[in-house]
């Protein structure tokens, strides 16, 4: 038994030594040169690295260089990827051809993504101005979100800085699951007398998604819960001159849920409201909303026209139809500051 027991132990430390003798194997890693031209898209290039290196591997885009974003930058390819901003990826002018287009960044069905800046230099450019204008020329203008993620799990984009985007900045939906938002700055003001219009901080749509130490310096929702969104946590976010934290706009044409949002530590400043809920009225053609276990907590208001809004006629013109909403377990705790 004894011997035995011996025999065991040295097969078992042999194993060990072994395996320690390997050494680690080093991820593949694609770093992304810059054509260094306004009129040239850099999307084939990050897309070709994605292709080579985002099986598990490293996509480097290096700080001092701006890379033009001029087809929608696609992730097919990304598993369990790491994608490093240290650079500037910025959207084209281009208002013809993006016209109509669902993103500029699309991370479609996406299985394990980490989208980041490990410097903190890096910037997505929405480059806003020219699709403001045109939008506000034509409110028929459909122009793209900066950030789209349908589908897919396992995301992460933290530490980076976002600047005016076209529309919204970040949208998650689809089956979208495990997506975690963390250390991002977001900010789109008025600019040369053009003013930013539904620039959404974060439209979310999605389970299990996670929105932390964000600034959001915007003029529509900081943070929309759109439909189908279920157990959605927001800690530590400030949002200066928005729409607020809000649930909906829900039932505009279907039947739409929302449940199980918790909102910790929020500081609203110059905001129409810090926090609210919208649902559209019992008019024919409309659907029905329910929400429930919602939990707002923590809120600090600066400035607000309201501290917390529920509006149960939402986009409504005249008489406000009855509806058969359901709104249940939303509660607001430790609610201070100013309106």
């Amino acid at each position: 038994m004894v011997k035995l027991y011996f025999a065991v132990l040295l097969a078992l430390g042999t194993s060990v030594l072994l395996a320690r003798g390997n050494p680690l194997e080093k991820r593949a890693t694609c770093t992304v040169t810059s054509a260094q031209s306004v009129s040239v898209d850099d999307v084939p290039a990050i897309e070709a690295a994605i292709k080579s290196c985002g099986n598990g591997g490293v996509i480097v885009i290096p700080a001092g260089y701006t890379y033009q974003i001029r087809t929608t930058l696609d992730f097919t390819g990304c598993v369990n990827c790491e994608v490093q901003i240290e650079g500037t990826l910025k959207l084209s002018s281009d208002t013809a051809f993006w016209n109509g287009v669902r993103a500029a960044i699309l991370l479609s069905n996406t299985k394990g993504a980490t989208i980041h800046s490990k410097t903190g230099s890096g910037v997505v450019d929405g480059n806003g101005v020219p699709f403001w204008i045109a939008f506000a020329a034509d409110s028929s203008y459909a122009r793209p979100t900066l950030m789209y993620i349908i589908g897919g799990s396992n995301i992460v984009v933290e530490n980076l800085y976002f600047k005016n985007a076209p529309n919204v900045f970040h949208s998650v939906t689809g089956d979208a699951t495990d997506v975690i938002y963390r250390g991002l700055r977001l900010n789109a003001e008025t600019y040369d007398n053009v003013t930013p219009k539904n620039t959404d901080g974060f439209d979310v749509g999605a389970s299990y998604v996670t929105i932390s130490n964000v600034t959001v310096t915007n003029q529509d929702d900081c943070v929309a819960f759109k439909p189908n969104a279920n157990y959605v946590t927001v800690t530590d976010i400030t949002c200066t001159g928005s729409h607020g934290l809000s649930v909906g706009s829900l039932a505009k044409g279907s039947n739409d849920v929302v449940q199980n949002i918790y909102v910790d530590r929020a500081t609203m400043i110059d905001s129409a409201k810090a926090t609210g809920i919208k649902l559209y009225d019992g008019t024919p053609g409309h659907g029905v909303a329910t929400v429930r276990n919602v939990t707002y907590n923590n809120i600090v208001v600066k400035n607000c026209d309201y501290a917390a809004q529920i509006q149960s006629c939402y986009g409504s013109t005249s008489t406000c139809v009855a509806s058969s909403h359901t709104v249940t377990d939303v509660y607001w705790t430790n609610i201070s500051g100013t309106t």
